[in-house]
């Protein structure tokens, strides 16, 4: 399976939910490639604290991935790409090689605004790509807040599948970065490695 994080904003916590479910897909022996497709390279920076390979990552910022992705994913059984925050070419590249793509969401108004032309931009590719389908991620989420309760409401009036799972907004992410890991392995038993746990499961069902 070929999973893209895509939104057109920046911010909204596409890297860090790109490493973190590669890791957890990863588990059990899978192989798993993490594609960084946007030029400033924010996964091959993470990727020079990684010690432990787990999983392979490759830079690709250019918008040929649909003549090369199946000699890039040959021998993968799931392949996650980080997209850049832009709608573009390179986007458009990523979307029409890609079997599921998540859009993260924060909980604010600009945010959910800015993902109508992302919704869009999918709805029109899946005219090319039939087995495309797209689905709505709530992240960045502050514990206790009336937007975050809100966000979900926002959001069905796109008619896109949203992730029962919500990613919240956690020190212990921020601490796995920093050390070169994903936070299933920095702090397995964490309710942020518990989040990456549950929206893995969710995803393979």
């Amino acid at each position: 399976m070929i999973i893209s994080l895509v939104n057109q904003k920046g911010g909204v916590g596409k890297t860090t939910i790109a490493i973190n479910l590669a890791y957890a897909l990863a588990q059990g022996g899978k192989r798993v490639l993490l594609i960084d497709t946007d030029r400033q390279g924010s996964v091959m920076q993470w990727k020079k604290l990684d010690q432990h390979n787990h999983f392979d990552v490759i830079h690709h910022p250019q918008t040929d991935l649909a003549q090369q992705v199946k000699e890039i994913t040959k021998g993968y059984l799931h392949t996650v790409i980080d997209a850049p925050p832009a709608v573009g070419d390179m986007i458009r590249s990523v979307l029409l090689v890609s079997n599921l793509a998540i859009i993260p969401v924060s909980p604010s108004p600009l945010d959910i605004w800015s993902a109508r032309e992302m919704v869009h931009l999918l709805q029109e590719l899946k005219k090319q790509r039939r087995n495309l389908s797209g689905r709505m991620l709530i992240c960045r989420k502050i514990v206790g807040t009336r937007v975050g309760r809100e966000v979900r409401e926002a959001l069905e009036n796109y008619q896109m599948d949203i992730f029962q799972t919500e990613i919240h907004q956690r020190i212990a992410y921020v601490e796995a970065m920093i050390a070169g890991m994903p936070v299933m392995a920095y702090a397995p038993q964490s309710e942020a490695g518990q989040e990456i746990k549950s929206l893995c499961a969710e995803l393979l069902l």
